[in-house]
This record gives structure tokens, sequence and C-alpha cells, in this order.
């Protein structure tokens, strides 16, 4: 009997412990005593289901509010803005969302946050979405950044840890505007996290089938990991003859092949575990990644991964415009303040919405582990790291989507005072989804009346 007991009332890390192995498994509720899963009270702390999060941004942003910057050329196209007018209660959402108004209750807008410590190109604010940083801070470096958000996420065993196959995975597109790097992903060296652009890309490495037995890719990962200790100690042999700047630039070298050996580590771990399977079809390739099907095609795999436990943190530089709301590029809507460009760019703006409202409406639609929708479990940004004519980064657009296991209240218009950090918000969503840090990048405080 008490045996019974125990197996009840173990948790989800003790299984795996005793069972060897690091797989994801699902939350079960006959695992957990209590009645918590049974419906009625919250779950226990340490019964509480996964949490995902997602961060988003469109490059050089949206059509910005009368009330926030000049826009002549888009108010005499009868743009209403991008955010609520008035602070308060969600009642409506804003024309240029309104494939989203089903969704109300999940979704809140956040003004005045802001990132004021950015001294560089802000065609390239995304650079900084995620992280907050002074990107010019080191006089020896041309472009020094710190961790992203999404980083500091997924390190932390609160999201996952080795019980899922992915830490965290990085969308975006090296050719678009917006970053250096084509997404906004940083590690703790300041070195961007390359982002997959390719669909099918993301769809094999999340479901595909391997074609090579396991023993044949676990000895091709042990040859990899030879390599890369001869490597690291080759650079490492030379950075003792280099001075002080010269070791920061090799720094990153070896900072970049110790994150191959802990991927190597990882793909070892999982090399016996089978992909999960999934409904959704195997995606072609991309005609163009300027477009909806492009984005919508990115967020369906980044719903089925949160859906399959594959991954609990995802970034996604979104495309700066889709072709089939305008030809013109973003950079172009955005300086040629005409009521023609202006229609246009509020067209980019409106398909951008439809896209976030199919996500949203597949999280709504999806049944967690713990039997509540997954939007509950989810808390999402969506939002750009400069906008308007001048690539502002002042009152960012930011939109939060989801509840975070209901530590998150949403149908909310916020706003803050001038220059409140948006490294507050990081803040915010990293400690509502469980991962204890005490600050980031430069913020002051988590923000007030979200939760």
């Amino acid at each position: 009997m008490r045996r019974e007991r125990d197996a009840a009332s173990c948790s989800r890390r003790r299984f795996l412990r005793a069972a060897g192995v690091a797989i994801g498994l699902p939350f079960l509720p006959s695992l957990f005593s209590g009645s918590a899963w049974a419906g009625g009270d919250d779950p226990q702390p340490e019964a509480r289901p996964p949490q995902r999060l997602m961060f988003m941004s469109v490059p050089l942003g949206f059509v910005p509010n009368k009330s926030l910057f000049d826009c002549k050329g888009f108010e005499e196209a009868g743009s209403t803005g991008w955010f609520p007018e008035d602070a308060g209660p969600l009642t409506r959402m804003p024309e240029v969302h309104a494939s989203l108004e089903p969704y109300r209750e999940h979704i809140s807008f956040l003004k005045g946050l802001s990132h004021h410590r950015y001294r560089g190109d802000t065609h390239a604010g995304d650079d900084v979405f995620l992280t907050g940083a002074d990107t010019f801070s080191d006089p020896a470096k041309a472009l020094s950044n710190t961790i992203s958000c999404d980083q500091v996420a997924a390190a932390s065993d609160t999201m996952g840890g080795d019980g899922v196959r992915h830490r965290s995975l990085s969308f975006g597109n090296r050719k678009d505007w917006g970053s250096h790097s084509g997404g906004l992903s940083w590690t703790s060296s300041g070195v961007p996290v390359t982002p997959m652009s390719s669909p099918v890309q993301v769809f094999d490495l999340l479901f595909g089938k391997e074609d090579v037995p396991a023993a044949t890719r676990l000895l091709r990962l042990q040859e990899k990991r030879s390599i890369l200790d001869a490597t690291r100690q080759q650079v490492e042999q030379l950075n003792r003859r280099l001075n002080a700047a010269d070791r920061s630039k090799l720094d990153e070298v070896l900072t970049s092949v110790r994150g191959v050996e802990a991927n190597i580590q990882r793909e070892e771990k999982w090399v016996g575990v089978e992909k999960p399977s999934v409904t959704l079809q195997r995606p072609e390739e991309s005609k163009t990644l300027l477009s909806s099907r492009h984005a919508r095609t990115m967020l369906e795999l980044a719903h089925a991964a949160f859906l399959t436990d594959s991954t609990r943190v995802i970034s996604f530089e979104m495309p700066s415009s889709l072709v089939e709301a305008s030809p013109i590029n973003k950079h172009e809507l955005n300086h040629d303040l005409t009521p023609v460009s202006a229609r246009d760019a509020i067209k980019v703006d409106r398909a951008m919405s439809d896209e976030i409202a199919h996500f949203t409406k597949l999280l709504c639609g999806s049944q967690d582990h713990d039997g509540r929708a997954l939007i509950q479990n989810t808390l999402v940004a969506y939002g750009a790291g400069s906008w308007g004519a001048n690539h502002s980064m002042k009152s960012l657009p930011i939109m939060l989507i989801g509840s975070a296991g209901g530590r998150t209240r949403q149908g909310m218009t916020h706003a803050f005072p001038d220059r409140t950090p948006l490294a507050n918000l990081w803040l915010t969503m990293l400690t509502s989804c469980g991962v204890h840090v005490d600050a980031f990048a430069d913020s002051t405080g988590t923000l007030t009346g979200l939760g």
C-alpha cells in the first residue's frame, strides 16, 4: 500500500532519474497525489505543468499611433494605429488586429516600454530586442551584445533542461532587415544563435525520421567530439600568445566550440529516443521568406514543437513584410509617408496580425497534458525592436498573449511610464514561468498589474 502511495506521489523529475533516461515524459495525472489534475484546484507547485515562452519581432515594426509619432501619411490613409488609444480593459481590438478579436481575452497591449541604452543603427533594433544591451559598450568589439532572455530561459531546468530534446529554437532570416544575425537569440558571450529559416529543416529536426541507425549516428557524434577536442586544445594554446583584444575575439570562438560540444552531448543522450509523430505534413520549401505562407508554416511548426514538448522556448524574427500584402519592402513603406504607401503598410500589419491570430487559434484549440488549453500554459510576446519612420525604440509595440499557467491576467491595455525598460517585461515573463532571476539586462523590476 505504501509503495502505491509513493508511486502516486512521485514527481516527474524523480521519475526521470529513476528511469535513468532524460526524455520528455508527458505530465500524467495519475503520477501525482491529490486532486490537482482532476479539476478544480490549481496544481501543487511541484506538479505545475510545463510552461512555454515565445518571443516574436517584426523588423522595422508597424504603423504607429498618431499620439506617439508624427505619421501624417498613415493618418490620411485611415490608420488608427497599432495600439489601442486608451489604457484599461481591452473592450475592442484595434482595426488592424480585427482577426484577433475572438481571442481578445487572451491578449494585452503594453505601452511605454523602451530600449534607451542602444546607441547603434536602429535599422537593426532587433539585435537588442531580447537583450537590452548597450551594443557599443566594449570599444574592442564592433558589436558587443549580451545574452538574450530566451537563452536565459533555455538554460534553466525549469524550462525543461535535459527533459526536452531542444532547449530552445531560433527562427529568422539572415537576409532581411532587423538584425545583423537574422535572428533574436544571443548566447551568454554575446554570440548570435544562428537562426533557422527553412521550414523543411525545422520539420526534419523536430519530427523527421532517421535513416541512419542509432549506433552509426552515435559513432559520428563521437568523431565530431574528438575533432572538437583537438580544435579546442589548439585554440587554447594559441590564446596564450595573444594580446587582450585578440584574446577577446578568440574567446568567442571557444564559446562557439563549447556550445557545439554541449549540443553533441545532448544529441548523444537523445540518439535512441524516437522523435514524436505529428499529423502535420512535411512542408515544402518557402519560395520566399517574405510571405504569409512562410510565416504561417513557421508558426505551425512552433505550435507543434510546443504541443509535443520538443522545446519550451522559441524566438522568431518574423518577415519584415509580406508579399501578398505589398510588393514594396518595409523600409520604403516606413519612409514614404504618402497615403498610397501607408495603405500598403497597413495591409502588411493586418496580414501580420492574421498570422498571429492563426497561431493563437492553434494554441487555444490544443489541449495540454494537464487538460487545459495550450495557450493557458504559454506566454507569447509579439512586437518589434524599432518602428516608425525614424525607427524609434521608444514606446515599442508589444502585445502579450497567453497566461503562463494563470500567472498573467490578459484583456488589458497597460500604459507604463515613459522609458520603462523593455527588460522589465522580459524579467516578468521569466519569473512568471518559474525561471528565478533577480534582474535582467537594464531591468528595474517586474511590471506591475500583469498578474
